[in-house]
C-alpha cells in the first residue's frame, strides 16, 4: 500500500510539473482564446424560415382570441361556442374552435415552431463564393435560409443540397468579404486531444472545451458506415454545426445536434470529422447529393470462437443477401464470409460497410469470399446506397416431428414447399423442427439455434440430408474436437454458431 501511495505521488508531482512547464510556454487560457479567435470570423450564424414545421415571422390568426394590431397594447380575447358556429366568423369575432375539419390547419399552425437558428462554418472561399457547412436536421427542407456573419451582416443563403447519411448540408453565400477557416489534416485528430467548440453570433460566440473520447461508426441508420468521433464536450444552445477545434485553431470537424432536436446537447458531443465534411461538401456544390456505393447485403460480425472454428484472423459474414442487388448478382449467398474488399481486410462490418460507401456507384469491386472451406472471388458491380431491400415474412407454422440428431435438434429435410412457406427458397439445408431445452444447440453461441431455421453446414461441411449432418458430426467427434461450427440461416440472415459436443450418447 505504501509504495503504491508513493508511486501515485511521484506521477502526479512529475504531471504537475510537466504542466507547469507547459504552462510557463504558453497558459492553456492563452492557447484557448488563441485557437477561438483564429477560427471565429468564418463561424457563422444560420437562421431557417418556411421550413417544415417552422412558423414565418408574421403569426396567423390564433383560433382562440387576436393579439393587438401593431401600435395596440397586447390583448386577448377569449370565446368559446358550442356547437361551433358554421361559416366564417362575422367581422370583429374571432375564429372558433372545435379542433377538426377546415379549423384544423389554423390548430396546427398555431403549434408550429418559430424560426430555427443554428451555426455553421464557412469552409471554402473562391472569389466572392463561399462554402457554408451547415447541420442538415437545421436546413433540409427549408425555403428560405439565411447566414449571419461575425460582423453582423446577412446574407441569403442558396441551398446546394443535403445529405442526411454523413449530416452535413452546403449553403452557398456571396460575399466580396468572407474569411475562411484553417482545415486540420485528414486523421489529425487523436483520442484525448483538447478541443473547443465555438458557437457563432446567435451564440455570442459562446467556447467549451473538451476532448476526443472516441473514433467510431455510428453503425446502423441514417449515418451507418460514418466515421464519426465524439467528444466529451458541451455544446449550448445553438452551437451545433459548429467547428471542433484543436488548441492549434485549425478545424478537426464539424458536430452535429443530437437527434431529435436543433440546438443542444450535454456530454458526447457527435463530430463529422473534417475531411469527410470536405468530401460531402464538394459532392453537394458539384451534384446536389452524394452518391455511394452499395452492395445489397446485410452483414454480421462474427464470435471468436466461429473465427477459430473457421480458422481465419478476421472476416465478417454476411446475413442476407438482398434479392435483384449487386451482390445477388454476382453471386454472393448467405453464410458466406468475406474477407476482404479489393485486397483490403475485412476487419469488421462498419469498416468494411465505410469502404464500400465510400466508392462511387459503377464502380467494380474484388470481394475476397470464404464459402464451405473454400476462398472464392466474386466480381460486384456497385449500385447506389439508397436501394431498398425486402425482409422475408414471418415464417408459418413449422411442421411437427422430424428426426432427432444427437445435440438437441431434430431435423426435417427441405422440400421445395417448404422452401416457399419458410423463404428458404434456392437454398439447401435441413429444416430444424424442434430444439430440445437444454440441450447444446439450445445453448449454441453466440445465440441459440431455434425452430424453424435452416441448418446449412456442420463442421464447415454443407448439409442437406440426415445422413450428412450425422457424418459431419461423427467426423469432428473423430478428430477429438470439443466443439463443432455450425452454419444456420434464420429470418434475421445466416450465422455462424459454436455447438459443445459433450459426451458422445
Amino acid at each position: 500500500m505504501l509504495r503504491r501511495f508513493a508511486a501515485w505521488a511521484v506521477g502526479l508531482g512529475m504531471a504537475l510539473v510537466g504542466s507547469t512547464s507547459r504552462a510557463a510556454e504558453r497558459p492553456l487560457s492563452e492557447a484557448i482564446r488563441a485557437a477561438a479567435d483564429a477560427v471565429r470570423p468564418a463561424v457563422v450564424g444560420i437562421e431557417v424560415k418556411g421550413r417544415d414545421g417552422a412558423a414565418p415571422r408574421a403569426m396567423p390568426d390564433w383560433p382562440f382570441g387576436r393579439p393587438g394590431r401593431p401600435g395596440e397594447p397586447r390583448q386577448w380575447r377569449f370565446e368559446w361556442q358550442w356547437p361551433p358556429r358554421e361559416g366564417p366568423p362575422r367581422e370583429g369575432q374571432p375564429p372558433i374552435l372545435p379542433f377538426g375539419g377546415e379549423n384544423l390547419p389554423q390548430i396546427q399552425r398555431l403549434f408550429r415552431q418559430q424560426p430555427a437558428e443554428g451555426t455553421g462554418l464557412i469552409l471554402e472561399v473562391e472569389g466572392d463564393r463561399g462554402l457554408v457547412a451547415a447541420p442538415h436536421a437545421l436546413v433540409a427542407g427549408a425555403e428560405a435560409v439565411f447566414v449571419r456573419l461575425p460582423d453582423g451582416r446577412q446574407l441569403a443563403a442558396k441551398p446546394l443540397g443535403d445529405d442526411a447519411v454523413s449530416g452535413i448540408a452546403c449553403l452557398e453565400v456571396r460575399d466580396a468579404k468572407l474569411a475562411v477557416a484553417k482545415l486540420a489534416a485528414p486523421d489529425a485528430a487523436q483520442v484525448g486531444d483538447w478541443v473547443l467548440a465555438v458557437g457563432g453570433p446567435e451564440t455570442a460566440g459562446a467556447v467549451t472545451i473538451g476532448i476526443i473520447s472516441t473514433k467510431k461508426h455510428p453503425g446502423e441508420g441514417e449515418m451507418a458506415g460514418v466515421q464519426v468521433l465524439e467528444a466529451d464536450i458541451t455544446l449550448a444552445e445553438g452551437m451545433a454545426g459548429g467547428p471542433l477545434v484543436n488548441l492549434s485553431g485549425e478545424v478537426v470537424g464539424i458536430t452535429l445536434p443530437p437527434a431529435g432536436r436543433a440546438g443542444q446537447g450535454r456530454g458526447l458531443a457527435t463530430v463529422v470529422p473534417v475531411d469527410t465534411v470536405q468530401a460531402t461538401m464538394h459532392a453537394l456544390a458539384k451534384e446536389g447529393k452524394v452518391r455511394r456505393g452499395w452492395l445489397g447485403i446485410v452483414l454480421q460480425p462474427l464470435d471468436p470462437e466461429a473465427l477459430r472454428g473457421l480458422k481465419i484472423d478476421a472476416g465478417i459474414q454476411v446475413a442476407r443477401v438482398l434479392q435483384g442487388q449487386p451482390a445477388a448478382k454476382a453471386g454472393v449467398e448467405a453464410g458466406d464470409v468475406i474477407l476482404a474488399l479489393d485486397g483490403r481486410n475485412a476487419a469488421d462490418v462498419d469498416t468494411f460497410r465505410g469502404l464500400v460507401s465510400a466508392k462511387a456507384p459503377g464502380t467494380r469491386v474484388s470481394l475476397k469470399v470464404l464459402r464451405a472451406a473454400k476462398e472464392m472471388i466474386f466480381e460486384v458491380t456497385l449500385g447506389e446506397l439508397g436501394a431498398g431491400g425486402v425482409v422475408p415474412p414471418e415464417a408459418p407454422a413449422l411442421p411437427q416431428g422430424g428426426e432427432k440428431l444427437e445435440l438437441g435438434l431434430s431435423l426435417q429435410p427441405l422440400t421445395p414447399e417448404l422452401a416457399a412457406q419458410f423463404g428458404f427458397e434456392g437454398d439447401k439445408g435441413l429444416l430444424v423442427t424442434d430444439v430440445a431445452a437444454g440441450s447444446p444447440a439450445s445453448k449454441a453461441r453466440p445465440t441459440a439455434i431455434a425452430r424453424g431455421e435452416l441448418l446449412k453446414e456442420i463442421g464447415r461441411k454443407p448439409v442437406a440430408t440426415m445422413a450428412e449432418a450425422k457424418a459431419a458430426i461423427a467426423e469432428a467427434r473423430k478428430a477429438n474436437e470439443k466443439t463443432v461450427l455450425m452454419l444456420v440461416r434464420g429470418k434475421d440472415g445466416a450465422r455462424y454458431v459454436v455447438v459443445d459436443l459433450g459426451q458422445e450418447r
